[in-house]
C-alpha cells in the first residue's frame, strides 16, 4: 500500500529542459559520458560525475568530486534554468519513444516502505556503491533521478491519468535520444487526493530500477535519525518515485559477451551444448530470442541459435526458470569457465538498445563471443521478489528511464 505524497521542488523550465535534463547515465560509456559532459557543460549530467567519467589527466581528487559536483549544482539553479515549487505537487512523467508510450506518477513514498518489504526488491546492492550514494546526498544534497517502482494496473488510476494527459502538459521537450518527455503538474488538492486514495489500495509495488539509490536513501535517513535524535528532517525520510503500471512497463534483454573461447574452437564449444540445447546455424546477420529458453550466439559473423532441452517449468524456484540463471548454468560456468557473473573479467553486458550494430562495436572491441536472449517479463520479476529472492545481475533493462534534471528535490 504506497502511501504517496505530493512535494515541493526545483522544476527544470522549459527553454532550459532539452539541453538541461540529462541522457540516461546506464546507456553511454563513461567515454562517452566524458565527450557529453565536456560538449554541453549546463546539463546535469555535469552534477552526477564519478571518478570514471573524467580522463586520467583531469581527474579530480577524490575528496573534491562531489563538491565539484554540488557547484555545477549551484550554478544551474543560479542561471536560472529551474524554477522553485514551493507548492507540494504531484507530476504525471510520459516519455514517448514513438514507438512505445509509458507514463507514471512522480510522487514521494515513506523510506520505511522500502525498509518493511512493501516495496519489493529483485537485485543485490553492493555496499561501496550505496557508500558513495551516501556520501553524495550528504555533499550534493539533493535527489533527481526518481527510483523507478511498478504496480498492478488499475483502470480507476488510467482513467485519472487519461483525464490529465488530455489538457495541454506543463513540459513538453525532446531529450538528446530523441525521446519524448511530458510533464503534467498536478497543484489541485482535491486531484492529489483522489491518486493518494486510489494508490493506497495497490497491494504492494515493485522496484523496476535504482536499487542501489533505494538502499543508499534508507542508509542515509538512518544516519540522519542518528545524528538528529530521531528528528531528521521530514525530506530524509522519503524517496523520490515514478510509479508505472506493469503494463506499460518495457524490459529489454541484457546480452553476454565474453573474452575468449577458453582455450576450444567453435566446434567444441557447440559439441558441448548439444547436451542441452538444440543447434541451429543461423544465415540470417541478426537475431532476437523469440521466446524464454532460446539463445543466440554470435562468433566470427555466424549466429546460431540454441533452444533449451529441458522444460523450464520443472525448476520450482523462480529464480532457476529465468534466461540468465540458465545462461550461466548451462553455458556460461560449463562450457566457458566463468563461474561467477558479477565481476569475472571475461564477461561483460550488452544493453539491447542498439540492435546488431552495438553488437558488432562489442566484438571489434575485442569480445568474440556474444551470447544474446530473450527479455526477462515483469510476470518474473514479481514472482522472483514475491519469493523473496534476487535476480542474477544484469537481467533486466528497462528502457526508456526517467531522467534526471526535470525535478530537484533538496535532502536535509
Amino acid at each position: 500500500m504506497p502511501r504517496i505524497s505530493a512535494f515541493d521542488s526545483w522544476l527544470v523550465k522549459q527553454q532550459h529542459a532539452s539541453r538541461t535534463v540529462a541522457p540516461s547515465y546506464d546507456a553511454v560509456s563513461a567515454r562517452e559520458r566524458q565527450d557529453f559532459a565536456r560538449e554541453n557543460p549546463d546539463n546535469f549530467l555535469n552534477t552526477m560525475r564519478l571518478m570514471e567519467d573524467f580522463q586520467d589527466n583531469e581527474r579530480p581528487e577524490r575528496s573534491e568530486l562531489l563538491r565539484l559536483n554540488r557547484r555545477v549544482l549551484d550554478r544551474l539553479l543560479e542561471n536560472d534554468a529551474f524554477e522553485y515549487q514551493p507548492e507540494p505537487s504531484l507530476f504525471l512523467y510520459q516519455l514517448d519513444t514513438g514507438t512505445h508510450v509509458q507514463t507514471g506518477v512522480v510522487c514521494e513514498v515513506p523510506v520505511d516502505e522500502y525498509d518493511s518489504g512493501n516495496i519489493r526488491k529483485h537485485e543485490k546492492t553492493l555496499t561501496d556503491k550505496e557508500s558513495l550514494l551516501v556520501n553524495y546526498l550528504k555533499v550534493v544534497g539533493v535527489s533527481s533521478s526518481p527510483i523507478c517502482l511498478t504496480y498492478s494496473q488499475s483502470p480507476s488510476i488510467d482513467k485519472l491519468v487519461d483525464q490529465i494527459c488530455d489538457k495541454p502538459a506543463t513540459l513538453d521537450f525532446q531529450s538528446f535520444d530523441d525521446v519524448e518527455q511530458r510533464i503534467w503538474q498536478i497543484q489541485d488538492p482535491n486531484i492529489q487526493s483522489q491518486f493518494v486514495d486510489l494508490f493506497s489500495s495497490a497491494e504492494v509495488t515493485y522496484l523496476t530500477d535504482g536499487h542501489h539509490r533505494a538502499a543508499s536513501a534508507s542508509r542515509y535517513c538512518r544516519a540522519m535519525q542518528a545524528a538528529f535524535n530521531g528528528e531528521a528532517p521530514a525530506s530524509t525520510q522519503k524517496l523520490l518515485v515514478a510509479l508505472f503500471p506493469d503494463n506499460q512497463l518495457r524490459l529489454l534483454p541484457f546480452h553476454r559477451s565474453v573474452r575468449d573461447l577458453n582455450g576450444k574452437n567453435i566446434q567444441q564449444i557447440l559439441d558441448e551444448l548439444e547436451k542441452d540445447f538444440t543447434i541451429t546455424r543461423i544465415e540470417q546477420n541478426e537475431f532476437a530470442a523469440s521466446h524464454h529458453g532460446e539463445f543466440g550466439l554470435f562468433h566470427q559473423d555466424v549466429w546460431y541459435k540454441l533452444e533449451f532441452r529441458h522444460d523450464i517449468s520443472r525448476f520450482a524456484n523462480p529464480v532457476n526458470q529465468l534466461d540468465a540463471t540458465i545462461l550461466q548454468n548451462y553455458i556460461l560456468e560449463p562450457i566457458f569457465g566463468i563461474r561467477e557473473s558479477r565481476d569475472d573479467p571475461r564477461l561483460d553486458y550488452v544493453p539491447d538498445v542498439g540492435g546488431i550494430d552495438i553488437i558488432r562495436d562489442k566484438v571489434t572491441e575485442g569480445w568474440p563471443v556474444i551470447l544474446a536472449m530473450h527479455a526477462a517479463s515483469i510476470e518474473q520479476l514479481m514472482a522472483v521478489a514475491d519469493a523473496n529472492e534476487l535476480m542474477p545481475p544484469k537481467s533486466t533493462y528497462f528502457d526508456p528511464k526517467p531522467r534526471s534534471g526535470i525535478f530537484v528535490r533538496k535532502r536535509g
